[in-house]
């Protein structure tokens, strides 16, 4: 009897990275209930959580990002030499039938340790700009699957790039199952809660699994202008580790209702029953967000690498599923532009049903089994 496949999803740092990795492994096990998983990345504490929660493995690396290089260069060698020879011994010890590079510094080691042993490599592109150690090791990879068409142009090493769209987990899909081309579920389902007298509009505010002081902040600054205007309102409030109490503070002031944690860990319902959400651009929550078929007010992160989640953000403004704040100086006019944004939209829901029926159309439900379908290929 044939002995069950093993696959080494190689990268992390953020539920960005790893959340696209875990809808491709359901989707491998669902075609193969024992081929074994294995996730490979930096010793982050929340890659080992995130990890665990959906009952798969994982192993560390002691990887060092690359601004490690300028501030202490030994350390960037040494540590990355260490991490190049303990993925070397991981594939000896499991010998995967194939490795996927999630992107990110963490997915470097085992990436180029692969290539090298000739074993098959598939790469994961979330954002528009393709980060640096996609771009570096996409000449190692049998295919690189990008997110967006305006991607491939810029992976001028690779090999072979395809546009498959970013995977979401099952449970984000489904909000959006197209079952054929001309079979779109869209955001009407929404409309009776938005006329619904009795059930409140949910504001959802999407800081990141690290959370986002920067919008968190803009938040906060706008609030007590908007407060009338939410006052019908139920405000659920991601804000990451560090506003928690800040934030529960701050709408116990304003007598707002609202829903406040660090982290959800289950989107799905949230992404469901929102009306309007605030958030980064990364491009992991995007591809959710498409499937929710939600308005959405994004903020993109400033000092994202090559300025990704501006471009990220721009594919949906375009679309007219969005509307882009960004961060300025001094941060109140930032929160002022936030205030114009949310005032534009939180008595239109005519508007905001339209944004979320174009955010369907970036939508990319089946994205996990299309690239299940590159893997199967490269494997031979």
């Amino acid at each position: 009897m044939k002995p069950a496949s093993t696959f080494l999803f190689a990268g992390g740092g953020t539920g960005g990275h790893l959340f696209p990795g875990i809808a491709i492994a359901a989707e491998l096990r669902r075609r193969d209930p024992l081929a074994k998983m294995v996730f490979v990345g930096s010793t982050r504490s929340i890659e080992a959580t995130i990890v665990a929660e959906q009952g798969l493995e994982h192993r560390m690396l002691s990887v060092e990002s690359l601004p490690m290089l300028k501030r202490n260069p030994f350390r960037f060698l040494y540590r990355n030499w260490q991490a190049c020879r303990a993925a070397t011994r991981l594939l000896q010890e499991l010998s995967p039938a194939a490795v996927i590079g999630l992107g990110g510094y963490a997915s470097a080691p085992l990436v180029w340790a692969a290539s090298r042993r000739r074993i098959p490599v598939v790469l994961i592109e979330q954002n528009v700009i393709p980060g640096r150690t996609t771009r570096w090791l996409s000449r190692y990879a049998q295919q690189v699957c990008v997110s967006f068409p305006e991607t491939i142009s810029q992976l001028t090493r690779a090999r072979h790039a395809t546009v498959t769209g970013n995977p979401v987990r099952a449970e984000i899909a489904a909000l959006l199952d197209r079952s054929s081309v001309v079979s779109v579920v869209t955001t009407a389902e929404k409309i009776p809660a938005e006329n619904s007298s009795t059930a409140p509009r949910e504001l959802l505010i999407l800081g990141g699994s690290q959370g986002a002081d920067s919008l968190n902040a803009a938040v906060f600054a706008a609030l007590p202008k908007l407060a009338a205007a939410l006052s019908d309102w139920k405000i659920v409030h991601q804000t990451g580790p560090r506003d928690v109490e800040k934030a529960r503070r701050v709408y116990e002031e304003l007598g707002l209702t609202a829903e406040v944690a660090p982290f959800f860990h289950e989107m799905s319902a949230l992404y469901r029953r929102a009306s309007l959400v605030i958030s980064r651009s990364g491009a992991t929550t995007l591809a959710e967000l498409a499937c929710a078929g939600t308005a959405m007010v994004l903020l993109p992160y400033p000092f994202a690498a090559d300025d990704h989640q501006r471009a990220n953000a721009q594919v949906f403004l375009d679309q007219h599923a969005a509307l882009i704040v960004k961060h300025v100086e001094p941060p109140q006019r930032t929160a002022d532009q936030l205030e114009a944004a949310l005032r534009a939209l939180l008595d239109d829901p005519d508007r905001r049903i339209a944004m979320g029926r174009a955010a369907t159309e970036l939508a990319h439900p089946r994205a996990a089994e299309q690239i299940a379908d590159v893997i199967a290929a490269v494997q031979g």
